[in-house]
Parts: structure tokens; sequence; C-alpha cells
């Protein structure tokens, strides 16, 4: 079966009716101009040849067509008894359009190279492709922080930035990066908002970051959305544009000096505090009816990984436990909190996706 086109907005107003145009591709407004210079020149030759037989031969619309066209195409014809001006008109034709027709279809060809190789484009079929992937709205320091940690983690990332050096930089190291406004719903939307799992909005301004929220939000009710407040008084604002959680940089980055002030060797299993190996990492277990943990108690669990530290588990009630027992049966909906080195963290993570 073809694919459904989309429907068209009912009752639209003037900007909706504008969208759904432009999200048409078989409208030819939609199409490449290259395309449609040359399919027009066609079209012009092709519509000389026909009314040229039909005023010098006095052939009917159809036959002045399939004369004309097996002329461009060089196939060659019987022959038609053609006057001496039909000759002339046929020469003058086949020189004219015989060119037209070669240079219109290495336009094309030469477009559609131009098109398959450009990163942008070559970003977006990337993007449109993607499932449960995180996208993060700006490109300062603490995006390409946040887009690092990300890759480290091995998970599919959507980067979001007018700053087109930090957006080619990233799609050199084979990241997908889009160069545009995250603010606007057609962003998100090529960006997979609607199959995304989660968002940062991370640009650093605290305006730019609440309008960031309030789009994604609209665009998609559930989505699990971070931002960063520059100003510790912009966190309630962030909150209610939409955000699930908010996180002040200024904060966070004060509260791990004073850390490492008052307890260094604490701080030194922090993750971000320090580079060398000794930092602990954290990962989010969520228990399905098709992971290998279901079922299965914390001892059962800490015996086939001894070096996890089990932090806490939250039923799908919502309800937190720190230090959960040994003998607690983790089922569906559950959520297991761990600590452990990067390479423990890795091992329970491909545990539970197998």
């Amino acid at each position: 079966m073809p694919p459904r086109l989309n429907p068209r907005p009912e009752n639209p107003d003037r900007s909706d009716v504008n969208r759904w145009l432009t999200s048409q591709p078989w409208l030819p407004m939609n199409w490449d101009p290259t395309v449609r210079r040359s399919l027009l020149l066609i079209a012009l030759i092709v519509g000389v040849g026909v009314v040229g037989y039909m005023w010098i031969e006095g052939w009917t619309p159809w036959r002045a067509l399939f004369f004309t066209l097996v002329t461009l195409t060089t196939v060659g014809y019987e022959d038609y008894g053609l006057s001496v001006a039909g000759e002339r008109f046929t020469l003058m034709l086949l020189v004219i359009g015989i060119g037209v027709v070669s240079y219109s279809a290495s336009q094309v060809l030469h477009g559609a190279i131009k098109r398959a190789t450009q990163p942008e484009r070559r970003m977006l079929h990337q993007a449109k492709k993607m499932k449960d992937h995180y996208i993060v709205c700006g490109l300062g320091r603490t995006g390409q922080r946040v887009i690092a940690k990300l890759a480290d983690e091995g998970v599919p990332v959507v980067a979001l930035s007018t700053d087109a050096d930090a957006v080619a930089k990233l799609q050199e190291r084979g990241i997908v990066a889009l160069q545009d406004d995250a603010t606007s719903d057609r962003a998100l939307e090529h960006a997979g908002i609607g199959r995304a799992r989660a968002l940062a909005a991370v640009t650093s301004s605290d305006a730019v970051n609440a309008l960031i929220c309030l789009t994604a939000r609209a665009l998609a009710p559930d989505l699990g959305i971070t931002a960063r407040a520059e100003d510790d008084g912009a966190i309630r604002k962030l909150t209610r544009a939409g955000a699930n959680h908010v996180i002040s940089p200024t904060s966070y980055g004060g509260d791990g000096i004073a850390e490492n002030m008052l307890r260094p060797e604490v701080a030194r299993l922090l993750p971000g505090l320090h580079d060398e190996g000794y930092a602990l990492h954290f990962a989010e277990v969520t228990i399905t009816e098709q992971s290998p943990f279901e079922g299965r108690s914390v001892s059962e669990i800490g015996e086939r990984f001894p070096r996890l530290v089990f932090i806490a588990t939250r039923d799908p009630s919502g309800e937190m436990l720190l230090r959960p027992d040994a003998d607690r049966l983790l089922a569906n909906g559950d959520v297991l909190i761990v600590a452990g080195t990067q390479q423990d963290i890795l091992r329970v993570s491909h545990k539970r996706a197998a």
C-alpha cells in the first residue's frame, strides 16, 4: 500500500495551513529548485515541439506530442512525410531540445549527489531513524560535557544548536548534530522529540531554556526534561515551564568544591570532582518482565555482581527505600539504584539489556 499522506488539519488557521503545505513532499513548492527548474525547461521544450508540429504540419496534439518525444529521446522514427519547414523545425528541435534535456538531467543528477553527500541531510536522515535517544539543546561548555558523558555511555544522542562550528565538530566525531533553533517546533520534530527518551535544555540563557522546555512539553507531554539554571532564581520558573529536573551548575560546582575541601576522600568517590579512576558510577536498573532480574532478590543480584553497592529501590508507586534488604524481591516496574566502578556498571547494564 502507498504511504499515507499527512492529513490536512481541520479548521486550520493560516500558520497551520502553511505548516501543512510545507510538510508535503509531493507538492512542487517543496521540491528542490534545481529539479523544478529542470522539469520546467523540459516541459517548455516539449510544449514548443507540440505547438510547432501542430502549426507547421497540421497534426493532432497526440501525434505532435509523440513525434516530439521520439525526436528528443533520439530513438529514431519512420518517415512521417515532413515538409521542408517541418524538417527545419525538427533540426532546430533536435539541437536545442537534446541540449536542454541533457543539461536538465545533469543538473538533477548533480543535485541528487550533492544532497546525498550534504552533512545536514545525512544528519536529518539519521535523526529520523533514531528511537529512545537523548536530545541535548545547547552546545556550550555544559552541553559539550553532557554530550561527552552520553557518548561515553554509548547511548544515541541528537544535539541541537545554532553554533555552526560546534555542530560541525560533533558531526566530524560521528555524533548526530543539527544546526537549528531548539525553541522551534520544527527543530525539535527534526530531532525526533516524539521518539526521544529525554531532553536536556542546557543553553547559557534561562529564558531560552524555559522556552525550550515549554515547546518540548507541548510536543511530548511524557518526555523527561532536564534544564540548566544559570540563576538559582530561575529554578522554579523552569520547573513551571515543564522541566522535570533543574540543575544549577553554580550550586553544583560550589557544593563539589566545598565537599572536596571538607571531605577530600569522599570527594574522590564522587563523579565529576576528580579525573582519577576512583569515582563511583551510578545506574538505574528498571525491572521489566523481560529483565533477568525480575523476581530475583537483592542478595541474588549481589552474588552475581559482588562489587556493586545497592543504594535504593523505588517501587511503581514512587516509594523510595534506601539500603534495600537482602531478601527484597524485585518485581516488574521496580527501579534498582546501584553504584560501582564504570566497569561494574557496564556489566550490569549489558546484563539488563540482554
